[in-house]
């Protein structure tokens, strides 16, 4: 038994440890963000998932929660949310608002009003305390399967926001029938924008996203890039949709009414 109610089963441990490693290579682009107070918990957790092949990021449930979401690149986050209550369940939405990824909660408490509040907010997972690490490790895998498949779907899917269509599969973007030349890094740029027009896009999380770096405060690569690409759609007549410069913020993407 281990402690803080997660559990492993000796019995079954040999041929759990054969089939993690057919997949620890699969899992090591995999990030997970996991969001606990228990230290030692998290500590346990962690280790599991590492040697699972998963790169693991520790953060707490604080008052900077909102900073640790925006600079994220998680491909999965883990919520442990202890001995919860109905009102403390408004943490998802929170995470909600940045995190469109697979979302695991983790809680003491099995009641099923917090489950079905938990589920109508927007998580995936919802896992009651003890728990078996090997239990979490399956769950996590075959969410981590189920996005994929969906991902693949909705790759054929077009994004449409005002004038503009982006094609996601062929890299194509069109304002009204005109279609434009962009870049890699301008139609994921685009692409990200687009995901979440209305939402403010932080330069922290612009960097971390696509150039899988800090932004330090001073750079303008992006700045400079986003100018380009207002330049290539406002020539081809693009005039329902604007990319809007939040100041001392980041970008977001408007339909003009």
């Amino acid at each position: 038994m281990m402690k803080n109610n997660l559990t492993t089963e000796n019995s079954e441990q040999s041929f759990y440890d054969l089939s993690v490693s057919n997949t620890l290579v699969s899992n090591q682009d995999k990030l997970i963000l996991l969001i606990e107070n228990d230290q030692l918990l998290s500590s346990i957790i962690q280790q599991r998932m590492q040697t699972s092949g998963y790169q693991v990021v520790q953060r707490y449930r604080d008052k900077d929660i909102e900073q640790n979401l925006t600079s994220t690149t998680a491909d999965m986050i883990i919520l442990d949310i202890g001995f919860s209550n109905l009102s403390s369940l408004s943490i998802i939405n929170i995470i909600r608002h940045y995190f469109k990824g697979p979302l695991v909660l983790l809680t003491a408490r099995d009641s099923e009003q917090e489950q079905i509040t938990a589920f109508n907010l927007g998580v995936d997972e919802y896992l009651v305390k003890p728990l078996s690490v090997n239990i979490l490790l399956v769950r996590i895998a075959a969410l981590f399967k189920r996005y994929g498949k969906a991902q693949i779907i909705n790759e054929d899917n077009p994004i449409y926001v005002g004038d503009l269509t982006l094609y996601p599969c062929a890299h194509k973007c069109q304002v009204g029938q005109h279609t434009i030349v962009l870049t890699q890094f301008e139609f994921k740029l685009l692409r990200l924008l687009a995901e979440n027009e209305g939402k403010i896009m932080t330069r922290d999380y612009i960097y971390q996203s696509l150039l899988g770096r800090e932004y330090n405060g001073s750079e303008r690569t992006v700045d400079i890039r986003v100018s380009k690409l207002r330049e290539k759609l406002t020539i081809e007549g693009l005039q329902k949709t604007h990319i809007e410069s939040i100041w001392g913020q980041g970008y977001m993407l408007n339909i003009a009414e």
